[in-house]
């Protein structure tokens, strides 16, 4: 017989249990921010409201940390108990989040050709750090020493394959998946044990043989090169344990002839069975892409003022898309930079279009104050010229004749303030260079972000009006985030952002800190 104290127990568990999936699901009722997007529902929220729009314009910097090398600097941060935690190439970090003190230091060496080079951050779960590696691997860190606990093969870099996006973690599993479109590389998607770094499942984001969807390739060759990349990050729902990627776009990038068919399930938003990695349903923002537009950002959800549940999620193609949550009827589909002769074929002298960019990496926020949705963007347009396409395994598959394309002199970037019921714009931002990164908007009416050009900004997030700026020196283009520690709010930034592929930039990854008042310390250097 079940004792009473026994069934107690077990309801007590539960209740914990479900406060745990409650408050992880939302980062916004906590001092933390457990995740990359913030919280697992991806709307890069805060409650905190320390600083507010009246006392923003004090903003000063606490303490900034020197990373020391030069490369992409697009990773995430989280915070977790007063550390923040993230990563530059083959590198993460551990420092202390009010006086930028580095606590360790853990230098992956690849046991593989290295075939990517940025990284966009951890998963932290139960004490454990998860990321990915240029050379395709898992691997789990202790997050209090920094010690490697395990390292597996995600999949074999000789292809160019790699692990460039930032995983996430829930109830004992870690998931994420390749990039390596430009060299033809077949996308998968996959869930791993925490605990030893199993492989659970996989999902092909190329679908072939009798899978559903490999109808849309007209050749089952051009299938197996045919792309599909994750990139950037995932959400996930705890009430249904659904888990949301996007999908990048089909290879070779520029030669739509080389594939005939809308190419599933390239440039779409994926919805998977968390337990098992089995489809629910998909969504594809561009059929049979010749853009190189891939579906960069996972579907953010929320509730809007009307009490509609949505989906926002944005593209390289320059809009920003608006899903019915239930339905998955299409609400809205937004143009957030300049769009022109995107229908235009490509041609050997050359063919002008715009954008080549678009949104990047950092995908949307959503203000449960101000009810609106925010999103960033890089306005950059570029010609390509046509070419012949031909697959060569570990090289890159573009098929054009001159690369990824020769792009404008001239680049700026927006950030729009977006009511998701109308579909009109409330306000928007002219940055002087592209935005791509993290965006984080607060219940103190605050929305922190950051310029390429190097400046960190926080506006008034109802109005749009700049509250405080500051010079980084250096590209931006990694995450932005608010937290609390012992009751005083800090906000973080990582800045120095050298991208080798697309956006150039220069500067020494840093990481800076700031809070309200004058306190401040000298740059800490790794030792």
């Amino acid at each position: 017989m079940i004792s009473k104290r026994t069934i107690a127990s077990v309801l007590v568990g539960a209740a914990v249990a479900v406060a745990a999936i409650a408050t992880t699901a939302r980062a916004a009722t906590l001092n933390d921010v457990p995740t990359y997007n913030g919280s697992l529902n991806g709307d890069r929220y805060s409650l905190l409201k320390q600083i507010d729009r009246s006392n923003a314009s004090r903003l000063r910097p606490a303490c900034a940390f020197q990373v020391g090398k030069v490369g992409p600097m697009q990773s995430s941060l989280i915070e977790r108990a007063g550390v923040l935690y993230f990563t530059q190439m083959d590198d993460t970090f551990a420092i202390s989040a009010t006086t930028c003190r580095k606590i360790w230091q853990n230098t992956y060496v690849p046991a593989g050709p290295k075939a990517g080079i940025a990284n966009r951050g951890v998963a932290l779960l139960d004490g454990m750090l998860f990321r990915g590696t240029t050379d395709a691997h898992l691997i789990a860190i202790d997050a209090t020493s920094g010690k490697t606990a395990w390292n597996v093969a995600a999949s074999d870099s000789s292809d160019g394959s790699a692990v460039s996006g930032a995983p996430i973690a829930w109830q004992g599993k870690v998931f994420l998946g390749l990039a390596g479109a430009e060299s033809g590389v077949r996308g998968r998607i996959m869930a791993f044990a925490t605990s030893d770094g199993q492989k659970l499942w996989t999902f092909d984001t190329i679908p072939t043989g009798n899978e559903a969807g490999a109808d849309t390739w007209a050749s089952p060759d051009t299938a197996l090169t045919g792309g599909g990349s994750w990139w950037t990050s995932a959400t996930l729902d705890p009430k249904t344990g659904t888990v949301f990627f996007p999908v990048g776009n089909p290879a070779p990038d520029y030669a739509p002839d080389y594939r005939p068919g809308a190419n599933l399930y390239t440039d779409s938003v994926l919805a998977l069975d968390a337990a098992t990695g089995a489809l629910r349903w998909y969504y594809q923002l561009v059929a049979h892409d010749q853009h190189d537009w891939d579906t960069t950002d996972p579907p953010m959800s929320f509730t809007a003022k009307d009490g509609t549940a949505m989906y926002a999620f944005a593209g390289k193609n320059g809009y920003l898309t608006l899903l019915n949550a239930t339905s998955h009827a299409l609400l809205h589909k937004l143009p957030v930079t300049t769009i022109s002769n995107v229908d235009a074929p490509f041609t050997p002298e050359g063919t002008h279009y715009c954008p080549n960019q678009g949104v990047q990496w950092n995908g949307p926020a959503y203000s449960s104050r101000e009810k609106l949705v925010f999103v960033s963007s890089v306005d950059w347009c570029s010609i390509i010229k046509s070419g012949v396409a031909h697959f060569e395994k570990g090289v890159q598959f573009l098929g054009s004749a001159n690369g990824s394309g020769v792009r404008d002199a001239d680049r700026t970037g927006w950030l729009y303030a977006i009511d998701p019921v109308s579909g009109h714009t409330i306000w928007r931002y002219h940055a002087g260079g592209p935005m791509v990164a993290g965006i984080t908007v607060t219940a103190g009416g605050v929305l922190f972000t950051g310029e390429y050009t190097g400046l960190f900004d926080a506006f008034d997030a109802s109005s749009g009006k700049m509250l405080y700026q500051f010079q980084t020196g250096a590209p931006m283009a990694g995450g932005v985030i608010t937290y609390a520690v012992d009751g005083r709010q800090f906000v973080a930034a990582v800045s120095g952002n050298h991208s080798i592929a697309a956006l150039g930039g220069d500067g020494a990854g840093m990481v800076y800190v700031f809070s309200l008042g004058t306190q401040t310390s000298a740059p800490s250097t790794p030792k």
